[in-house]
């Protein structure tokens, strides 16, 4: 059908927008989502690979049938601010000509970092005000994976390094309060490296006594302002392998293959795991899902056209390969769309949106994870249209499948189309 396209935003990508995988690998039922929350400095890739390295920690320490029912995310926090600032420093202080043509190569191990450098980064990083830097786009990202998931009946854990500790911090209040507060136990934290004063829910923490940016924002700490949680753990004469000048790194400390913070954070996260509570589950999981979340206005409406030409929306919920099987009507949200994996059909998806009644603007909130890809989208919402825009939904997002049983599937998510 021809869509009438006004602005829609793509906000942010928390996995890679192309995967290619088996269906019956990925249609196993899971019951817990442990999710990776990054720190400063950490590129998607650096994030993704933290994000492995606990999936591969779970694997080897988990029977099959309990490593089957967890799944893996990333929460993902751009963290600009702190190497901007270093920058900038860098440049006044050792001349801009030395900066331009090192700055990445010292940062990232390929040449060795000088004592004036390692000093003015430690002196950046005290300075730096972690716990403003919680942007809110991203922050919005974090809490429409864990609503969703919680929906679909999971269980999530958290496993935030640095930064990332400000950002679940602020999710675990937004998630226990407002107007769908969480009514069990499923959220869980684990903390890694904490620039904090606590860890939300009151969980597990590891904090290394050689972990220079922890060390120099304590230090730093003017009266008034609670400073990190102190050190508990150390891995000097461990044995291990560490190899990050800071003692701060996730997987070049913290995870390093012997140490002693790897062998306290992996029980950590599996204890927490375990004293959680199974939400109840409000809707289905599927290889394709999309949820719709807005603001006061009464309703928004999800729609969704199938490769097969099926439009599925509030008046039309099952479609050949999908169903639309959450609708809402009194504001905020969630609307849900699934594909199932027996359903799963080659072709194209595309999902859009409908402002069917309200007195004012409106911003609507879409995620769509397909097979392990994960888009986020905001679309501004001028003026309600009512049914008239049933048949012509603002575009959001096209999910093209491809492939087959045998050799796997692939999903490309493509914004606006």
């Amino acid at each position: 059908m021809r869509y009438t396209l006004l602005g829609v935003f793509c906000v942010f990508l928390i996995f890679n927008a192309s995967q290619t995988l088996a269906v019956d690998t990925f249609c196993q039922e899971t019951k817990t989502l442990i999710v990776f929350g990054n720190g400063i400095m950490n590129s998607e890739p650096e994030a993704d690979r933290s994000k492995n390295r606990l999936q591969e920690l779970l694997q080897a320490t988990l029977t099959p049938d309990e490593f089957k029912r967890l799944e893996f995310a990333i929460a993902y926090n751009q963290s600009y601010g702190l190497l901007r600032d270093l920058y900038e420093s860098l440049k006044q202080k050792l001349g801009a000509d030395n900066v331009v043509t090192s700055f990445w190569r010292w940062l990232g191990g390929r040449d060795i970092l000088p004592d004036a450098v390692q000093q003015e980064f430690l002196r950046v990083a005290a300075s730096f005000d972690f716990s403003t830097r919680v942007g809110t786009q991203d922050l919005s990202i974090h809490l429409a994976l864990y609503r969703s998931k919680t929906l679909e009946g999971k269980k999530i854990v958290v496993v935030s390094h640095s930064q990332g500790n400000f950002f679940v911090n602020a999710a675990y209040v937004a998630l226990h309060s407002g107007t769908d507060p969480l009514t069990t136990n499923s959220f869980g934290v684990v903390s890694v490296a904490n620039p904090a004063s606590f860890v939300a829910g009151s969980g597990p923490y590891t904090t290394l006594f050689e972990d220079g940016v922890i060390a120099a924002i304590r230090a730093a700490t003017v009266p008034g302002i609670q400073p990190p949680l102190i050190w508990n753990l150390t891995n000097i004469l461990s044995g291990a392998r560490t190899s990050d000048w800071k003692g701060h790194g996730f997987l070049d400390e913290y995870t390093a293959a012997g140490s002693r913070s790897v062998n306290k954070i992996l029980p950590d996260v599996i204890a927490t795991m375990n004293g959680l509570q199974q939400p109840p589950q409000t809707v289905q999981d599927g290889i394709i899902t999309a949820t719709l979340t807005w603001g006061a206005q009464p309703d928004v409406d999800l729609h969704a056209y199938e490769p097969n030409s099926t439009h599925v929306y509030y008046a039309h919920l099952q479609g050949i390969s999908g169903r639309l099987d959450l609708d809402d009507v009194t504001s905020f949200g969630p609307e849900h769309y699934f594909v199932s994996c027996s359903k799963l059909e080659t072709g194209t998806y595309r999902i859009g949106v409908n402002y069917y009644s309200g007195s004012g603007p409106e911003t609507a909130q879409i995620q769509i994870l397909a097979g392990s890809s994960v888009r986020n989208y905001t679309v501004p919402l001028p003026s309600a249209r009512g049914s008239s825009g049933d048949q012509s939904p603002i575009p959001v997002a096209s999910i093209t499948v491809t492939g087959d049983t045998t050799n796997g599937y692939k999903f490309d998510i493509v914004g606006g189309l």
